[in-house]
């Protein structure tokens, strides 16, 4: 996708920059082409006038002309500082992927809580490279909004993606330095509210009656306990009277 991008830009950068070129050529060539007019002094008085009535044309072509290099160079600045900003998200995501395949890489970004889920922290960076690459086709209008909204409800209806935006919300959303970066994460914002909620975890819902399980079986084994020994203090007691 981000090839993709950058193809249609650098077109559509060569073409403002063919169009300039052309533009200031025919407005330079236009003596040349005055000097080829050749004849009497009539001949020369009406070039004059066409030279002249040429000339207010030319000016106005100079203008359009000044205006299209003006938007061709605001046009690649723009794209030079997202072609940036998507290589440094490149080379961070490819640093959180060492870091999800080794704990000791991982603890180089900062303190890992001790005791934390592997697999829960995994999880929670990995949505978070999901959510930049979003971003990122979000500000360069290659990602529109509708279907933005459609896969961040998708993700919000499970439990990883809804502990991330717990956890990352109040630091993404300020700060935000773009109007289309503040929109994006208001569309989260606004998803991960819509999103239905997620259903209770299998193993978590499984506990409780793992826990009654064992309190029964307890229970039970106390009891047989209590008998046995019931029993052999009566067997115990009638052996004299023999």
């Amino acid at each position: 996708m981000s090839s993709v991008r950058m193809g249609r830009r650098r077109l559509r950068t060569l073409g403002l920059g063919l169009l300039a070129f052309v533009v200031l050529g025919l407005i330079g060539a236009s003596p040349w082409g005055l000097r080829a007019i050749d004849g009497s002094t009539a001949r020369w008085e009406r070039a004059s006038f066409i030279g002249q009535t040429y000339g207010a044309a030319s000016a106005l072509v100079a203008a359009v002309a000044l205006v299209g290099i003006v938007a061709t160079l605001i046009f690649q600045a723009r794209e030079t500082k997202i072609a940036r900003e998507e290589a440094r998200r490149i080379a961070i995501a490819e640093l959180l992927k060492m870091a999800m395949d080794d704990p000791d890489l991982d603890e180089a970004w900062g303190p890992v809580p001790a005791g934390e889920d592997r697999k829960a922290r995994r999880q929670l960076m990995y949505i978070n490279m999901i959510i930049s690459e979003w971003q990122m086709s979000f500000e360069t209008r290659a990602l529109p909004e509708t279907r933005l909204r459609a896969i961040s409800r998708e993700m919000f209806s499970a439990h990883p993606g809804r502990a991330f935006w717990r956890e990352a919300r109040q630091v993404r959303m300020s700060t935000s330095e773009t109007k289309r970066a503040r929109r994006f994460h208001q569309i989260l914002d606004e998803e991960y509210n819509r999103a239905p909620a997620p259903p209770p975890d299998r193993a978590r819902s499984r506990r409780p009656w793992a826990l009654m399980a064992g309190a029964a079986a307890g229970v039970s084994l106390a009891a047989y306990l209590g008998r046995a020994l019931t029993r052999r203090t009566r067997r115990t007691r009638r052996r004299p009277g023999r």
